[in-house]
C-alpha cells in the first residue's frame, strides 16, 4: 500500500514538472502597445443584469437611433489608425462642450453647446460611431470619481483592453488605471441593457 501510494506521489511530482516547465518556456503575447499597460487581460468584469438609469432611458425614448442594437465587432483591434480617432474625437467632443451643471431633471443630450459628464459621453459614442467605429464595443458607464461623485464615462473594448474616454481628462487609459468605481454598464450588442459590474 505505502509502495503504490509512493508511486502515485512521484508520479504526480513528475508530472507537476513537466507542466511548469512547459509553461515557464512559454512565450508571452507582446502587446501591440499604442497605449502602454492596457493589454495583459485589462477587460472589465460584468455582473448581473440591471436596471438602466432613469435619465438613459429617457435618452432611448427621445433619440432612439442612439439606442438601437449594436452592428460590428464587440472588441476592436487597436491600431496605431484606430487608437488617433479615439483620440481626436476624445478631444474634439471634450474641448467643444462647455461644462454646465444643470438643475431639475438630468437630460441627455447629444452634441450640446453646454453640458454635464452624459453629454459629453454620448457624444463621444455618436461620433464614434459616425467616424466608423463598431457600436457594439462602445459602452457607456456609471462610475464613481475618486472624489465619491456619480459620473458617466464612455468605455471602449479593444484588443488591448477596455479604455475609458472622460470628459475629466484627455488622457485615454485603461478602466483598472482610470481611478474610476465602475457601478453598472450598457451592453455593447443591446445599449437598453444594463448589467452592473463584479
Amino acid at each position: 500500500m505505502f509502495r503504490i501510494a509512493r508511486r502515485i506521489a512521484v508520479t504526480s511530482f513528475a508530472i507537476a514538472i513537466a507542466v511548469l516547465g512547459t509553461e515557464a518556456h512559454a512565450t508571452p503575447r507582446a502587446p501591440i502597445n499604442p497605449l502602454k499597460g492596457a493589454a495583459g487581460g485589462a477587460f472589465i468584469g460584468q455582473g448581473n443584469r440591471t436596471v438602466a438609469p432613469f435619465a438613459h432611458v429617457r435618452f432611448c425614448a427621445t433619440s432612439p437611433s442612439e439606442c438601437s442594437d449594436g452592428a460590428g465587432p464587440s472588441t476592436v483591434e487597436l491600431t496605431p489608425s484606430m487608437l488617433a480617432l479615439l483620440k481626436r474625437v476624445n478631444s474634439r467632443v471634450n474641448a467643444a462642450i462647455e461644462p454646465y451643471m444643470p438643475d431639475g431633471l438630468e437630460t441627455w443630450v447629444v452634441n450640446p453647446d453646454r453640458g454635464n459628464c452624459h453629454d459629453y459621453a454620448v457624444t463621444k459614442r455618436h461620433d464614434l460611431i459616425r467616424a466608423g467605429w463598431p457600436s457594439a464595443s462602445l459602452r457607456l458607464a456609471v462610475v464613481y470619481t475618486r472624489a465619491g461623485e456619480g459620473h458617466l464615462v464612455l468605455l471602449v473594448r479593444t484588443t488591448e483592453g477596455d479604455l475609458v474616454l472622460d470628459n475629466l481628462t484627455s488622457s485615454i487609459v485603461p478602466w483598472n488605471k482610470s481611478g474610476l468605481r465602475f457601478v453598472s454598464v450598457e451592453a455593447g450588442d443591446k445599449p437598453r441593457v444594463w448589467y452592473s459590474m463584479r
